[in-house]
């Protein structure tokens, strides 16, 4: 038996409408994602160093060595609202002068995994020690020179493998920040303390 065809107008507008419906179905996906983001959008961590002190620091002009303690204490802000912050794989390194890359790292400890929660502050502190460590004449003339001046400046690299956690779950990233310069003056003991806090930058 013959069964007529539907005309071809009825077959495009049922295609319009599927089409339609499925591009809005997109549409509202992707304002959906994009709000989420926006809702938990990931941001680094802030850290600054708020106190240190610098202890045992002798130097030997003519060997060339340094013996030095640093104790150091970090505050490290979580400034997301719906994100924890895991911290693995996390360093300190300690350099002279107002940049790294001048000499190198006198020391670079490894210290303890810690985890942050959202909108919260953690404390905490470090300690780094040489003894002995040859440092080359270029380290030694500068913080001789810079001890009878009167101030002797450091700075500190802190890297960090971080996890951000929530609702929303980033990648893991590598952080690395540079507090620098640390300024250490002289106190009514024989110890070195950091003039003022640090921030710490990206």
């Amino acid at each position: 038996m013959y069964q007529p065809q539907q005309p071809r107008s009825a077959v495009n507008s049922c295609l319009c409408l599927i089409l339609s419906i499925m591009t809005a179905i997109v549409v509202s996906l992707g304002v959906i994602i994009l709000i989420m983001y926006f809702i938990f959008r990931p941001r680094y961590p802030e850290i600054r160093v708020d106190t240190a002190q610098l202890t045992s620091l002798i130097v030997t002009s003519n060997q060339q060595y340094l013996t030095a303690k640093w104790d150091i204490t970090f505050i490290a802000s979580n400034p997301n609202k719906k994100l924890d912050i895991t911290y693995n794989a996390v360093s300190v390194g300690v350099f002279y002068g107002e940049k790294k890359d001048n000499f190198g790292f006198l020391a670079k400890p490894h210290i303890q995994s810690f985890y942050q929660p959202k909108k919260s502050k953690t404390l905490f502190g470090v300690h780094v020690e040489v003894v002995d460590k040859l440092v080359g004449s270029a380290i030694v003339k500068g913080i001789t020179d810079e001890r009878f001046r009167g101030s002797v400046k450091f700075g500190v690299v802190f890297n960090a493998v971080i996890k951000r956690k929530g609702l929303f779950q980033p990648k893991e990233r590598a952080l690395q920040v540079t507090c620098s310069p640390l300024n250490f003056v002289p106190s009514n003991t024989p110890t070195w303390v950091l003039q003022h806090p640090v921030k710490c930058e990206i």
